[in-house]
């Protein structure tokens, strides 16, 4: 088995963090925790101007927090639909932090009724599944070198999740029986599946960990206007708060008690046993490989 690098303490401090969905919500407080391991950061936002308010907020907290200016934080335009933008991305990434620490795969979308995106993906899968395989795969061979922990954020809807009830195509694609909350529970079924891959493939040269951070009083609820959502939205303040769930998902991304747990699915912070569906080794390889096509890469 190849061993994972084992930087020393100036490498390792050095070692960038880059997280998508950075502006707002799970990935701004992911951040915001981040920014107080001095590492650098790279803020993945579909929104430039966003990610630049998000990224001058956390340098004065730093600065207001310690007297002393943030380590770098740069802002790297990413729309996950748009496979164009998220190569675009992927090359800024690698120039800007060639070996990071880790990848922090968290920006994510909920659609009430079917959208499909310019090529023709079903909105939801497109954001939360293929656009973050699509960059993963691009970031490969630095993220292997690196020995980069890979942090899926997934969520605990993908035990509602049936990828295997109709053709993976048609489910990509969004199926005439769509439905937003089976949609989504699909996408994160796929998150699950991906690291279990991930694990599979490249697991002697990271570290690749899917997260349920709980249910997120977040501005995912905010963009559909359907009655079901109305009384999600109202429900709000009894979820967790995303500061909380933020600090959390940046020790798994950083901290060393979490280097032997690759391949793990996490609720909160402690590791547990993800529902699956039947013969899962068999669906997370055929999805690996309907994704790459669906992407335009070679499986």
């Amino acid at each position: 088995m190849t061993e994972r690098p084992s930087p020393t303490a100036d490498t390792e401090q050095a070692a960038g963090v880059v997280v998508t969905g950075a502006n707002a919500g799970l990935g701004l407080e992911t951040a915001r925790a981040l920014a107080g391991t001095r590492r650098p950061l790279l803020l993945l936002c579909r929104d430039r101007r966003r990610g630049e308010a998000a990224a001058h907020g956390i340098r004065d907290e730093a600065a207001a927090r310690t007297g002393m200016s943030s380590a770098p934080i740069h802002v790297v335009r990413c729309d996950l639909e748009d496979f164009a933008s998220v190569r675009e991305a992927a090359e800024e990434v690698r120039a800007l932090c060639p070996r990071p620490a880790a990848l922090v795969n968290n920006a994510g979308v909920y659609r009430a009724r079917l959208e499909r995106t310019a090529a023709g993906f079903e909105r939801t899968m497109a954001t939360n599944h293929l656009g973050h395989f699509l960059l993963t795969l691009l970031l490969e061979p630095d993220l292997r070198a690196a020995g980069s922990r890979i942090v899926q954020v997934t969520s605990k809807a993908h035990e509602n999740g049936r990828l295997g009830r109709r053709p993976l195509d048609e489910i990509l694609r969004g199926p005439a029986d769509y439905r937003g909350f089976g949609a989504y529970s699909d996408s994160k079924l796929a998150n699950v599946l991906f690291v279990r891959e991930l694990e599979r493939r490249w697991g002697a040269d990271v570290i690749p960990i899917a997260v349920h951070p709980g249910v997120l009083a977040s501005k995912i609820w905010d963009r559909n206007r359907t009655v079901a959502m109305w009384f999600v939205r109202r429900l709000t303040r009894f979820m967790r708060d995303p500061a909380d769930a933020g600090r959390e998902l940046a020790g798994i991304a950083t901290a060393p008690e979490w280097d032997e747990r690759g391949g793990a699915y996490v609720n909160l912070t402690e590791p547990v046993d993800p529902t699956l569906p039947e013969e899962p080794e068999r669906l997370a390889a055929e999805l690996w490989g309907r994704s790459a096509e669906a992407v335009g890469l070679a499986t």
